[in-house]
C-alpha cells in the first residue's frame, strides 16, 4: 500500500486562501532585488545530509517561493519562511546573512490530524542578494 505524502509549508500555502492579501510572482513580492541566492543546509530526519548523502540545496528565482520544504516524509507543514528572512533583509538594507531556523511542522499524520511531536529538522541559511540599481532621476529639459 502506497502512503499518502505529508503536505509540507509550502503544499500548506498554496491551498490556504487568504482574506487580507493575494500571492503574488517572486518578482512582485520583491521587486527591488535583481537576484538571489539562497543555500540551505538541512540537519534531521530525512534529510540526508546528517549522512553526508546530500550537500546544501541551493535556490534563486524562479524556483524560490514564500516557504522552503522539510525532508522529513512524516512532518505536516514543514519547513521555514524564507520570503520572511528576505523581507527583513530588505527592511535592513542587507546583501549577506547567515541564520539558522527550526522547523516550524510536526510529525504526524498525512493530513495533519494526528500531532506525535514538533519536527526537530533544523536549517542553516545563507542568503545573498543582489538589488536592482534604483532608477536614475530623469533630467527635466528646459
Amino acid at each position: 500500500m502506497r502512503r499518502k505524502r505529508t503536505l509540507k509549508a509550502s503544499d500548506v500555502f498554496r491551498e490556504t486562501e487568504f482574506v487580507f492579501g493575494d500571492k503574488v510572482s517572486f518578482e512582485k513580492a520583491f521587486p527591488t532585488i535583481e537576484d538571489v541566492q539562497v543555500e540551505v543546509e538541512e540537519d534531521g530526519y530525512g534529510s540526508g545530509f546528517r549522512q553526508g548523502r546530500f550537500g546544501p540545496r541551493r535556490y534563486s528565482p524562479p524556483h524560490l517561493g514564500e516557504y522552503i520544504d522539510c525532508s522529513n516524509p512524516i512532518c505536516y507543514n514543514g519547513g521555514f519562511r524564507i520570503g520572511e528572512i528576505l523581507r527583513q533583509m530588505i527592511r535592513e538594507k542587507q546583501t549577506d546573512l547567515e541564520t539558522s531556523k527550526t522547523c516550524q511542522g510536526y510529525e504526524g499524520s498525512p493530513q495533519g490530524r494526528r500531532k506525535y511531536r514538533e519536527c526537530i529538522n533544523y536549517f542553516k541559511i545563507k542568503v545573498h542578494i543582489k538589488y536592482k540599481k534604483p532608477e536614475e532621476e530623469k533630467e527635466e529639459g528646459g
